[in-house]
């Protein structure tokens, strides 16, 4: 009996050695295979990223060459022969570029930094042929600001005419407002004045500007000191020259160039790109006003897509390492828009009365 207990127990014990065995071989295989589904995945998405970025480059190329084959023919025909018209052309290869500049903005989150900087200054070195073929073939419809005296005889944006003060010209349907040479003006557009229509602003000095609506894009240019409050934007916010300021802006595609100490409150679908800027500070957007949720909706931004935290720094081309030319704010209180506006007001408002009582005496 004792002897059969112990062939019982022998049975009981091999029978639950060869039940471990198979379940040691069964969880490897399935941590192999588990394994090999991962290597998998992640080649096919290396594949899959490489033919994104060779198709992107072969595409890229293909119409950027296209636009400069325009542009040359142009100058080749600027003989005696007749020309065809010359302004619509131009606005053609204006808009392919546009064009061009959108999708290297939709293509910058699977795009290395020196691709981005090497496709931009291709878009650059385009954009600057096209106008000088335009100033060359024609001068006479140049359009700018300048001293000589045949400035009042150009047609002047209607915005400046309503910021700057200056005679009035015929409405127009593709016009853009503009703001320049200001100094501690509270400047505010309103919906009707932005909405779908492209905003310049230039030389500004510890000036609030609001612009609410949904603008096409906005381009500032020469700004210290000053703080600027902005509704969505359909398309891009450009801006140069920027010195301690203040920025809340929702854009499609932000470009910010040779600035510093300057603080933007962002909402930004696609990557934003910095160049030649130092101490930038980057927060959520946090504007806000009646009409933001349905100028949202017009501009056709997506709301729920913000990467204010992903910004490509061209003259910072390390991966590994982050640029020490921007950083997000941290542990700090979001700014009350309606105390900021309050406190401007007041401040130029006793400055005010400051120069009348020194004119006084």
């Amino acid at each position: 009996m004792a002897e059969m207990d112990k062939q019982l127990e022998g049975t009981v014990d091999a029978c639950a050695r060869k039940d471990y065995l198979l379940e040691r071989l069964n969880k490897r295989n399935k941590d192999r295979q588990n394994y090999l589904d991962v290597k998998l995945e992640q080649r096919s998405k290396e594949s899959a990223l490489n033919e994104g970025v060779d198709y992107f480059a072969q595409a890229f190329g293909e119409r950027a060459c296209e636009i400069e084959q325009r542009i040359s023919t142009l100058q080749l025909d600027s003989g005696d022969a007749p020309l065809p018209d010359l302004s619509k052309l131009f606005g053609d290869i204006t808009l392919q570029i546009q064009e061009l500049q959108n999708y290297l903005t939709a293509s910058t989150m699977f795009l290395s930094d020196f691709k981005i900087k090497s496709c931009q200054n291709a878009l650059n070195a385009l954009t600057s042929a096209c106008d000088e073929a335009r100033q060359r073939l024609m001068p006479k419809k140049k359009f700018g600001f300048s001293g000589k005296k045949t400035l009042v005889k150009q047609k002047l944006p209607p915005a400046l005419s309503k910021v700057d003060g200056t005679p009035k010209t015929a409405p127009c349907s593709s016009f853009t407002w503009t703001i320049a040479n200001r100094s501690n003006a509270h400047i505010v557009l309103s919906a009707e004045q932005v909405n779908g229509k492209d905003i310049t602003i230039s030389n500004l000095h510890k000036c609030l500007v609001e612009l609410q609506g949904h603008a096409g894009s906005v381009q500032i240019s020469n700004a210290n000191q000053c703080t600027l409050l902005c509704g969505p934007v359909s398309r891009s916010f450009f801006a140069e020259q920027l010195n301690r300021c203040t920025v809340a802006i929702a854009c499609q595609q932000l470009r910010l160039h040779s600035s510093q100490s300057t603080r933007i409150y962002l909402h930004v679908t696609c990557r934003a790109i910095i160049e030649d800027c130092r101490q930038i500070e980057i927060d959520v957007y946090n504007y806000d006003y009646a009409e933001l949720e349905s100028d949202y909706e017009q501009s056709g931004l997506n709301k729920s897509q913000n990467n204010y935290t992903d910004v490509a720094d061209f003259n910072w081309l390390s991966p590994d390492v982050h640029s020490p030319n921007w950083q997000l704010l941290k542990d700090h209180a979001a700014p009350n828009w309606s105390a900021v506006r309050r406190d401007f007001l007041n401040r130029i408002s006793s400055e005010a009365d400051v120069k009348d009582d020194a004119s006084i005496i």
